[in-house]
């Protein structure tokens, strides 16, 4: 008997051995398999930064030489026509940009309105086998306004000359800071999967960084198409033990491991995106919102091109977000709203027959399935269906109990104010479910709003697409009426009025055509340098806001 008893308990023991070693050693195997890949990684990384302008960068600029100088250079050596003599370049601690095909470097000195200029101190880094090299300017750009040489792009000649050759090339001020991004055997391994980098992001009053990073193209869908990519970028920190995510703060940013670089490809303005962050901060400046990353415009180069204009996010932490806007890692969950052409990796749930789009998990606590996951939101389908689920009394009183009514409302009127459509409703939407009070409140915020201030497909004055806060409008539940109308008033005698939606529109206009980079964007991409016009956008957001006054108080009138 007891030799059974021991038997049964013998087994027993194995069997939840099995079960709990089986998982380990799995995790353990792919921790190995994860640390080796990173190995394969790192010695590229560390090459990528050896040979960087911030260390190999070391031949100080010389001052202007006359012109009869530069030609008694040109007598005695030969030109340098196939390779060029200086390939990096660096002022103080921050890279130039470096343009290859057109032999151009640009330097940022910032926009700070004055036309004096700040302290340049330039080092060059010669090409490999170029001995006692040395380089001189030949152009004096301090003889030029400040703004005008960074507003039209001016190109000052610079001499670079060893023993035996000499070599002529340019430098271009630009207003914005400069990202340059190095990968590791070059475009044609940029892909979805990570590739060995090096960042170095610089610009003016800011602490250069220059760090090893992973590199991957991102953005699915109808983006891939376009010839100018967005990036997403991963710091590391290389020590002889190994790697390690590295927290850094790029131009005056959070410090954070993990950036995309935004192509904005869609749109030839390159502006509504980041118009429209923006104003989803200021929307939320008490900072009660989800999602209020900052961001920065920059010009961007890849392996040694100019690739454009584009903006500097840091990427979303789900889990980071939560914790800040008092959630809970074992509680609370996170999906996202996409079309089919964005789905990759992540469990994905089919929802077009009953809410119109997919829904993508992005955070579960690590115990939870991802039936079980979207199995939370549950009441969040059941008021966002277009196929009427729930009767009004059901309806009414599901959103009163999952919806902070005063939030929705400002998220609602913002969707309203930054003229955002279909796009921001069936796909890009963030939905976050907060444990409280034993039972899920459900909250939204946008994302990838390049899209905003255009006109609303099917030409509705008013965004309707959203169910779920149309039909809480139409019900007036929770008094939900008086708090839209309190929220839009609010928002119209501040940020957006008339005069404060234009002056922001303007502003940015006048600071992408002040720092010469758009001259270049369009140069690049669309066939001819242009300074940028938003004209259309300001009309359209100013117009639209007194659309949204009547229709607001046609559709969902107070007393």
């Amino acid at each position: 008997m007891h030799t059974k008893k021991n038997i049964l308990i013998t087994g027993l023991a194995v069997i939840l051995l099995t079960v709990l070693l089986v998982p380990m050693a799995n995790l353990l195997i792919s921790g190995q398999e994860e640390a080796l890949d990173t190995a394969n990684m790192i010695e590229p990384m560390l090459n990528l930064l050896a040979v960087s302008p911030q260390y190999q960068a070391k031949t100080p600029v010389e001052p202007m030489i006359e012109l009869e100088d530069a030609w008694a250079i040109e007598d005695t050596r030969e030109e340098s026509w196939e390779e060029p003599l200086v390939v990096g370049m660096r002022n103080g601690l921050s890279e130039l940009g470096y343009d290859a095909v057109s032999q151009t470097f640009y330097c940022t000195t910032g926009m700070d309105g004055s036309d004096d200029w700040p302290e340049i101190e330039l080092y060059a880094q010669a090409a490999m086998g170029k001995e006692n090299l040395r380089v001189a300017w030949i152009d004096d750009y301090s003889y030029d306004y400040r703004s005008d040489a960074i507003r039209e792009g001016y190109r000052y000649e610079l001499l670079a000359y060893t023993d035996t050759e000499y070599a002529y090339f340019g430098i271009v001020f630009t207003g914005l800071p400069i990202v340059t991004l190095h990968v590791d055997g070059g475009n044609d391994v940029l892909g979805e999967e990570y590739a060995p980098a090096r960042a170095a992001i610089s610009g003016a009053g800011y602490d250069a960084v220059n760090t090893a990073s992973l590199a991957h193209l991102r953005g699915g869908g109808f983006v891939r198409e376009y010839p100018k990519w967005s990036f997403r970028l991963e710091f590391h920190m290389l020590t002889a033990h190994g790697d390690d995510k590295n927290l850094q703060s790029v131009l005056g940013m959070p410090a954070d491991s993990d950036w995309i670089l935004i192509a904005n490809s869609a749109d030839p303005t390159c502006a509504r995106n980041e118009l429209a962050w923006s104003l989803w901060r200021d929307w939320n400046a008490d900072g009660n919102a989800f999602m209020l990353q900052q961001s920065q415009m920059v010009e961007v180069f890849l392996n040694d091109e100019y690739v454009g204009l584009y903006q500097i996010m840091q990427r979303i932490n789900t889990e980071t977000e939560l914790l800040r806007m008092g959630g809970n890692l074992n509680t609370d969950y996170v999906t996202r709203v996409i079309k089919d052409l964005n789905i990759e990796k992540r469990p994905v749930l089919d929802m077009m027959d009953r809410v119109g789009y997919w829904a993508e998990l992005r955070y579960a606590p690590l115990s939870v399935s991802a039936k079980r996951a979207f199995e939370k939101f549950e009441p969040y389908w059941q008021m966002n269906a277009f196929t009427d689920e729930l009767t009004d009394e059901e309806f009414s009183q599901l959103a009163a109990r999952h919806t902070d009514v005063r939030e929705l409302m400002e998220y609602y009127m913002f969707v309203q104010a930054a003229g955002l459509g279909f796009d921001n409703v069936y796909n890009n939407v963030y939905m976050w479910a907060q444990r409280q009070d034993g039972r899920y409140v459900y909250h939204c915020s946008p994302w990838d709003m390049d899209m905003a201030f255009t006109p609303i497909l099917g030409g509705d004055l008013l965004n309707l697409f959203a169910e779920q806060p149309v039909r809480m409008l139409n019900l007036d539940v929770a008094d939900c009426r008086q708090v839209m109308h309190d929220v839009w008033r609010e928002k119209r005698e501040t940020i957006i009025s008339d005069d404060a939606m234009y002056q922001r529109i303007q502003d940015f206009e006048d600071m992408i055509n002040a720092s010469g980079a758009y001259l270049r964007e369009s140069e690049r991409w669309q066939g001819g340098a242009q300074e940028l016009n938003l004209a259309e956008i300001s009309a359209y957001a100013t117009q639209h806001l007194h659309e949204v006054d009547n229709a607001i108080e046609q559709m969902w009138p107070v007393q």
